[in-house]
């Protein structure tokens, strides 16, 4: 029996796995990093049906989690979530640095020069720090679906490490979880009590909020094919 290491020697993570799913096979593993923004993501594909998800955030902890690919949706969607107002900033702190450039070297009108250096300084600056926050709270990701619910459980840094991995990598995954269903063949019913079943230990691993369980609990009670079956 093959076995996946979770851990490392910092390690604190908040991991609960009531279920203790046995690793029979390992699939397929998938490392990102983005150094800039502090952020690793690992996923390991085990089981044919099975997937870990091992987050480590600079600012923000780590965390695991065990995903049934059974009750994923096998189409990915793409969020990005641009920092606009930071990026904005940088624009218009730019071109008033452009501005004091003209003022400094190429203006007729009579000015303190060294205050306008000064100026442009600070200017600069501060464009650079509102250019780089604003890349670093911009976010590009592709998420994975729970199918009924519609709860975001798998989270990937979108193109990392490269295009090419990224993307055979998407195609792998989303093949497992088709191949998960296949193999579960469950009616559409089971297929509801089982992701609700499903997100509840992930509410209780506080890997998905309260409110994102409540709202997905109701989409999935109000389904056709579970209220025509109570």
């Amino acid at each position: 029996m093959e076995s996946i290491d979770l851990s490392s020697n910092e390690d604190i993570t908040q991991f609960t796995d009531e279920e203790q799913v046995d690793v029979n096979q390992i699939n397929q593993e998938f490392v990102q990093e983005n150094k800039l923004k502090g952020e690793a993501r690992e996923f390991t594909i085990f089981n044919d049906s099975q997937c870990y998800q091992s987050v480590r955030l600079k600012h923000g902890g780590k965390y695991k989690f065990r995903a049934n690919l059974t009750y994923l949706n096998a189409k990915p969607k793409r969020s990005f979530d641009l920092a606009e107002g930071w990026l904005i900033t940088a624009a218009i702190t730019a071109i008033f640095s452009f501005l004091l450039v003209y003022l400094r070297w190429f203006s007729q009108i009579q000015m303190d020069k060294q205050i306008l250096t000064m100026a442009l300084s600070l200017s600069i600056t501060f464009t650079l720090i509102a250019f780089m926050v604003g890349l670093l709270k911009t976010r590009d990701r592709i998420l994975f679906y729970s199918k009924f619910g519609h709860v975001p459980v798998l989270e990937l840094m979108n193109y990392k490490p490269d295009r090419e991995s990224f993307k055979q990598f998407i195609d792998q995954l989303s093949s497992y979880i088709i191949k998960a269903q296949h193999a579960a063949d469950l009616s559409a019913t089971d297929a509801l009590v089982m992701e609700l079943k499903e997100l509840r230990r992930l509410k209780d691993e506080t890997v998905i909020a309260e409110s994102q369980y409540e709202q997905a609990k109701k989409k999935i009670l109000q389904n056709k094919a579970f209220t025509s079956s109570h």
